[in-house]
């Protein structure tokens, strides 16, 4: 990775990205709130920052490419 955030998880195999997200997912000792259901996904076609580009003039477009790359 070129010092981008989140190349680990990009590029690692799927189980140990799993596991690196479930660790954070239930660490219950920094106090903070954690999601109930929360359904953890790696963006590994980078469309998250094309598609909050595309969010203000054209959420259904944004939206309709977050729920194809990413089963949001």
């Amino acid at each position: 990775d070129s010092g981008g955030s989140g190349g680990v998880l990009r590029h690692a195999d799927p189980g140990d990205a799993a596991a690196v997200l479930d660790a954070v997912l239930t660490d219950h000792a920094g106090g903070w709130a954690l999601p109930r259901a929360a359904r953890p996904v790696v963006d590994v076609d980078y469309v998250l920052a094309a598609a909050g580009l595309l969010a203000d003039d054209h959420p259904g477009a944004a939206a309709a490419m977050l729920r194809h790359h990413l089963g949001a």
